[in-house]
């Protein structure tokens, strides 16, 4: 049983409005698993034709002009699901507090099992991967319009208006996007959302895309230049592509993560280079699954694992990072992205 958004995505293809925030006129949407593998999923009738076809839905109440205890009407649903139950394996940290009290008083044990679902989420099945190879298409042309875009005297948010507009058209409709658009020295700061600021000569763009199409998550980053950048860019952005691209060969299965996050920091370090940021992460429902690319940890890479790679290099006054998502396999990657990754 879980809450979090991006599980019941994983599990019943419900992809919660995320843009203006919790509704209302809902309760957060729970999912019960049942141990043949079928799925029920609690929540509201606004909500509920975003389900797939094969999952169980149980509605209460959306949008009425009379008083509606929501969360009692979630909690009361999953009750019934789990009728008889002696004891329930939870995602114990997004569990409504509605839910688990109602457990409670029915005596029902909770096994917080947060840790498998993570794990068990990391690997994708075709399905997921064709639907993340349709979101990074998405991001594709978000980059490629941000690239064409880019001009002296524009600014920030006209960079990103033409952005967005490219990757809507590309989905064909609205879509939740997270991003960083910054130019000049906003670079140095590893990223920031679109302003004000108008693109001067000599300047670099850095834009990061993180778009949601249906329930998936693409991800995509490029540093692009006004003409030449300065010298000092241009070696870190080549060191970071460098990375790059050394980490990308290193994602078979079985390999560690920790071993990719150190050859792609030692390749950006070799041109006096560092990055405050991980190397990577793991894309799904979420836009930042596992596994992540970190140093100290034990993870080790699976077939289906469908990983971001952003390795990148911020001096004084500039900034350039790179991105590619790839799937896991058991020989060679399969790389995702086709956006453009020249300064």
């Amino acid at each position: 049983m879980s809450a979090d958004l991006a599980t019941v995505a994983w599990l019943t293809g419900l992809a919660t409005d995320i843009e203006s925030g919790p509704s209302p006129f809902s309760a957060a949407p729970v999912v019960v698993l049942d141990p043949d593998g079928s799925a029920l999923l609690a929540t509201s009738e606004d909500e509920a034709e975003g389900a797939a076809d094969d999952v169980d839905v149980r509605a209460f109440p959306g949008f009425a002009v009379e008083d509606v205890d929501r969360a009692g009407e979630s909690a009361r649903v999953v009750l019934e699901a789990v009728a008889g139950a002696r004891a329930v394996a939870v995602d114990l940290a997004t569990l409504p507090g509605t839910v688990a009290a109602a457990l409670a008083r029915e005596g029902i044990d909770l096994a917080d099992v947060s840790a498998d679902l993570r794990r068990a989420r990391a690997v994708k099945d075709r399905e997921e991967v064709e639907a993340i190879r349709h979101a990074i298409a998405v991001a594709d042309a978000g980059q490629a319009a941000a690239r064409a875009a880019l001009a002296v005297g524009r600014t920030e948010l006209d960079l990103w208006t033409e952005t967005r507009g490219a990757m809507e058209r590309a989905a064909g409709g609205r879509i939740p996007v997270l991003a960083d658009l910054v130019t000049g020295p906003r670079t140095a700061d590893v990223g920031g959302l679109p302003g004000d600021r108008a693109v001067a000569q000599g300047d670099l763009l850095l834009v990061d895309l993180v778009p949601r199409v249906g329930a998936y998550w693409a991800d995509s980053c490029a540093t692009v230049a006004v003409d030449e950048a300065p010298v000092e860019a241009r070696r870190a952005h080549d060191a970071s592509r460098h990375a790059l691209e050394r980490a990308i060969a290193l994602c078979q299965s079985g390999t560690r993560v920790e071993d990719i996050d150190a050859a792609a920091r030692e390749t950006v370090a070799e041109a006096g280079g560092a990055y405050p940021h991980h190397t990577g992460h793991g894309i799904g429902t979420a836009y930042h699954e596992e596994p992540r690319v970190i140093g100290g940890t034990d993870r080790v890479l699976e077939p289906g694992m469908v990983v971001a790679l952003e390795p990148g290099a911020y001096g004084d006054g500039w900034g350039v990072r790179v991105e590619q998502v790839v799937v896991v396999t058991e020989g060679k990657p399969e790389i995702l992205s086709g956006h453009d990754l020249a300064l």
